[in-house]
């Protein structure tokens, strides 16, 4: 590829065929803009694309894709999809159905007989929603000490840690929450029902049939693979340092493809040919909570409606690799984007681009509610540490400035729409007051508030104010102690150092545990403990949040 002279004075990289088949001028100047921060030859970039009624619209690389060897992005660049590969695992799965093979509805242990110890009936189409309860294996493997980026793991080892498991984060079917380790359950499943690796059963089922010539799994992420972008972290004013998925796991993610791969398969569920459009009715069927609560996740994608358009996308992140797909049936249109820089957000920026090529078929934006006027003293009452029984979560509300802020999410603020309702300011979480803001432990409160926060595709979580905790040298000295978790296998070890309980993990820096309320401490990024206590007021243990990771008990070791 040839550079032009002023492109490379400017520092400016613009790569691939510009325009085809009815991308005018404008749109392509208004796409570009979306691009400029990545657009020079001193920064990590994207590939971008759209096809409209299976013909390319316009395709885009800006970028660099190796700052290294100073090789540009190209619509040849090979990058990596993180979470969009979950859809091709979804299919593979569907095929199988089609076939005969298996059913949506089999138990996973017909499959995986190392997974009977956990006691719950999980089907197939459950793990596939992210409705079967199994907490994330990436959080579990940073409990045991052993995190992605710094340890190599493979399937078998996810698998392994998953048939020694004995609770969920929920029952199935009860709730949902997103979870890599179900894809790689439904992965294993595809090889064991199959007969054949993930790699030649997509290959020969799916790829090679759609001419994705360039599409394959990242099964060890030590091969050489020619064409491939390497992955940044960073900013150009720090520098750059190379974030490179340090993994073997693939089904959840590790698809390593282009963006004309990707829009190859838009354009084949877009025109629904035998099989594919019976594989897309399949994906897009959204699941079900056990109460009857529609979801909008189907198998592998979201299916939903913005701006008055039906969607049906996911994103992806792996290391420093980003991707987002997402096609509009209604408008006959796909977009595809491929990033090498982390601090992208891969979803944003192909909504801006779908903004620009959907143009007047997109409804105008919803402005926000209008605020309701409350008193200081109202939202007062209301600050404070919450704790959720049923998930184990903590909300930490505050007010700045006049107003009541989420500090656990993002400092998200909360606008008042009515005298017991907030809105999350851009977000669809709805907060509601379900009784009186009176705070335990006050002179003039004989009870806690109760709060509701509703979240879109979800059970709503409901949350109990909770003391302000007062721990004295003493309190915090009956925290102390090793604390080893059955399932994992996993050890932590808790001590008072300079009047501030902390946890040790071996040679890494102790990380203090700051109190939110009685019995409960948010230990940094580890996450949030609940001390537990038997019916001497002793602590036995204590349960750990950790987002994806609900109520994981550790139970202490005799003194």
């Amino acid at each position: 590829m040839r550079l032009g002279l002023g492109a490379l004075l400017l520092g400016v990289v613009v790569a691939g065929p510009v325009a085809a088949q009815g991308a005018d001028t404008a749109m392509l100047r208004r796409v570009d803009s979306v691009f400029a921060p990545w657009s020079s030859t001193l920064s990590p970039g994207c590939a971008v694309g759209v096809d409209r009624a299976g013909q390319p619209l316009l395709r885009r690389a800006y970028g660099m894709a190796n700052l290294e060897t100073g090789t540009p992005w190209t619509m040849e660049t090979l990058s990596e999809s993180g979470s969009v590969a979950k859809q091709f695992t979804a299919a593979g799965i569907v095929l199988l159905a089609r076939d005969g093979v298996l059913s949506l509805e089999d138990d996973i242990s017909r499959w995986i007989p190392e997974v009977r110890g956990i006691g719950k009936k999980i089907t197939i189409r459950q793990a596939l929603t992210h409705t079967s309860g199994l907490p994330d294996r990436y959080t579990l493997h940073e409990v045991m000490g052993r995190p992605a980026g710094e340890t190599d793991h493979a399937n078998g080892e996810v698998l392994d840690v998953v048939s020694h498991l004995r609770e969920l984060n929920f029952d199935p079917g009860e709730d949902y929450l997103y979870s890599n380790t179900g894809f790689i359950v439904a992965a294993t499943i595809l090889e064991r029902a199959s007969g054949k690796p993930l790699e030649a059963f997509t290959d020969a089922r799916i790829f090679k049939p759609l001419g994705m010539t360039n599409t394959r799994w990242r099964e060890d992420h030590r091969v050489v693979v020619p064409g491939r972008a390497a992955a940044y972290s960073g900013t150009l004013a720090r520098g750059f340092r190379n974030d490179h998925p340090f993994t073997r796991v693939i089904g959840s993610g590790g698809l390593l493809t282009t963006v004309d791969d990707f829009l190859k398969w838009q354009d084949a569920l877009l025109a629904g040919a035998e099989p594919w459009g019976a594989v897309r009715d399949s994906l897009e069927r959204v699941g079900r909570l056990n109460d009857g609560t529609e979801l909008t996740y189907g198998l592998g994608v979201n299916v939903d409606r913005w701006r008055g358009v039906r969607r049906v996308a996911h994103t992806g992140s792996t290391g420093g690799y980003r991707a987002a797909l997402a096609r509009f049936p209604e408008q006959q249109t796909a977009v595809a984007l491929l990033c090498n820089l982390g601090s992208i957000e891969p979803g944003g920026v192909a909504q801006r681009v779908a903004t620009i090529v959907l143009g007047n078929a997109l409804a105008a934006v919803e402005p926000e509610p209008q605020a309701v006027a409350m008193d200081s003293a109202a939202l007062a009452a209301l600050a404070g540490a919450y704790h959720a029984p049923r998930t184990e979560e903590v909300m930490v509300l505050q007010v700045r400035n006049g107003q009541l802020v989420d500090s656990t999410a993002n400092n998200a603020a909360l606008i008042p729409i009515a005298g017991d309702r907030f809105k999350y300011r851009g977000s669809g979480r709805m907060l509601m007051v379900v009784s009186p803001a009176r705070r335990i432990g006050m002179a003039n409160g004989d009870g806690a508030p109760m709060l509701r926060l509703g979240v879109p595709n979800a059970r709503a979580v409901d949350f109990v104010a909770m003391p302000r905790p007062r721990p004295d040298p003493a309190a915090l000295a009956a925290y102390a102690g090793e604390y080893r978790s059955p399932e994992l296998d996993a050890s932590f070890r808790l001590a008072v150092r300079t009047d501030t309980l902390r946890l040790l993990r071996g040679w890494q820096p102790p990380i203090p545990l700051r109190p939110l309320y009685q019995d409960g401490f948010v230990a940094g990024d580890a996450g949030i403990i609940r001390f537990l206590r038997d019916g001497r007021n002793r602590v036995t243990g204590f349960v750990l949040w950790a987002g994806r990771v609900r109520h994981l008990r550790f139970e202490r070791a005799q003194p």
